[in-house]
């Protein structure tokens, strides 16, 4: 009976000390204000990231119009739960870009990642993208563009 009794645990431990560990999925939320066919566009890119790699997943939440997705961002980032990513219209920018600790700009993403970041290939003149040669970017081009 011991015998058994043993063989049973040594093969349960064997069994557990194999066996991987679960993998969690980094789940990200990203809020938008897109609707009709660019909420489908949002959705489908979100869909196609999400199977292209299993350590995140990104989900678009819409939160209404511009200004209602912003406040909504600005009500979320006031309470500890801010999404991870958010879109933000033009006019909005400088708002965000004003509340301190908000937002994380765009080329402090990129050198934070250790990813090379040129602002002339991605940002385009605004008011929230200084010219070079201190060229920065606080953010990403409001027209969405694949390479």
């Amino acid at each position: 009976m011991a015998i058994r009794q043993f063989g049973a645990a040594a093969a349960v431990t064997i069994a557990l000390a194999l066996a991987s560990p679960a993998h969690a999925v980094t789940e990200l939320q990203w809020w938008h204000a897109m609707t009709g066919g660019n909420n489908d566009i949002v959705n489908k890119l979100a869909e196609e990231f999400n199977a292209s790699q299993s350590e995140y997943k990104v989900v678009p939440s819409f939160k209404g119009g511009y200004a209602d997705t912003m406040n909504a961002g600005i009500a979320a980032f006031r309470a500890g739960n801010a999404p991870h990513i958010i879109q933000v219209f033009e006019v909005g920018t400088a708002t965000m870009m004003s509340a301190t600790g908000a937002i994380k700009p765009v080329y402090q993403l990129m050198k934070d990642a250790g990813e090379p970041f040129d602002p002339r290939r991605i940002c385009r003149r605004s008011p929230a993208t200084t010219p070079p040669p201190r060229a920065t970017c606080c953010r990403f081009p409001s027209t969405p563009h694949r390479w």
